[in-house]
């Protein structure tokens, strides 16, 4: 234990106290409504401050909202030189906020950035710009790195690459994680999009999975070449149009492994754990409301989540 971990520790156990939870998520999603969904969400965390007329868009933006205000209190109780969690810690967000003003620059509704203070790098920035090319130019200069192209589709994919790196050198049971989840953005722009990945997202999924992954002409041929600790979020998976079950893999491991790891002694590790179950609750809350008044299927997938 160190003593700059506890803190954080205790404080991010603190938060976890007002997440929904497997059961929770299940009990919002099996709504036979969505005002029956929004009166059930109004009594968690998440429904403070929601509108009581609020629609679903609404109250995905407002889960967010909250989750990015708990992640703002624990990085004030994270110990010095700690910005590599921060970062960590936003990745979903600055992504969000760029796919959104993507969509804005292509004719969608604008949306405001999300107010995450002082842990937010690009967001405002971002937003002022007026082309993807400008986009592509505050990236540059932000710790997302170049993404090598100015298209829409290709600097959302570079994102989430980088994200899935930082999870990778996060330490602890992260390398796992990151590993299967660049191995199923992988195989899901190359054999569900169609679209080839190059540039510097190339070279660092290069890194992660190694060249042969990258030049696999199949899905089969993919997972084959994946190291161990790459290939299993896959273990179900039957082609491309199954995908989906990796990706659900993938949250869940990183569910059940944060489970185990926020409850042990205060560390850095503990607090990245805390941090992963913030933001797999946030991904169960949002999965819940679209879910909900629209029959069992959204209920299947959070019981996958929960297995």
């Amino acid at each position: 234990m160190t003593a700059g971990w506890v803190a954080p520790t205790t404080r991010g156990r603190a938060l976890l106290a007002r997440t929904i939870g497997a059961d929770g998520a299940r009990e919002i999603a099996s709504a036979p409504s969505w005002d029956e969904a929004r009166r059930r969400l109004a009594a968690t965390a998440y429904g403070n401050g929601l509108a009581p007329a609020a629609d679903r868009m609404m109250a995905r933006r407002r889960a967010g909202e909250i989750v990015a205000w708990q992640l703002r209190v624990l990085s004030g109780w994270l110990p010095p030189a700690t910005g590599d969690l921060v970062r960590l810690a936003v990745g979903p967000f600055e992504i969000g906020d760029v796919d959104a003003h993507l969509a804005h620059l292509a004719g969608a509704e604008p949306v405001d950035p999300m107010p995450l203070g002082a842990l937010g790098t690009i967001g405002r920035r971002v937003a002022r710009t007026r082309t993807p090319g400008e986009v592509r130019q505050v990236l540059s200069r932000s710790g997302w790195g170049d993404p090598g192209v100015d298209d829409p589709a290709a600097i959302a994919c570079s994102m989430r690459i980088t994200w899935t790196r930082r999870i990778a050198r996060a330490g602890g049971p992260t390398g796992s994680w990151g590993l299967g989840a660049a191995a199923t953005l992988l195989a899901r722009e190359r054999f569900v999009a169609d679209r080839e990945i190059a540039g510097p997202a190339e070279h660092d999924l290069a890194r992660l999975l190694g060249h042969g992954a990258l030049a696999a002409a199949t899905l089969e041929e993919l997972v084959d070449r994946l190291a161990t600790r790459a290939r299993w979020p896959f273990e179900s998976v039957r082609g491309p149009g199954e995908l989906w079950r990796s990706e659900l893999a993938v949250l869940a491991r990183v569910d059940r492994d944060a489970r185990e790891l926020s409850t042990t002694t205060a560390s850095r590790g503990t607090v990245v754990a805390v941090i992963a179950r913030l933001l797999v609750d946030m991904w169960r809350v949002t999965a819940a409301i679209d879910a909900a008044g629209r029959g069992s299927v959204g209920v299947e997938v959070l019981d996958a989540v929960a297995a």
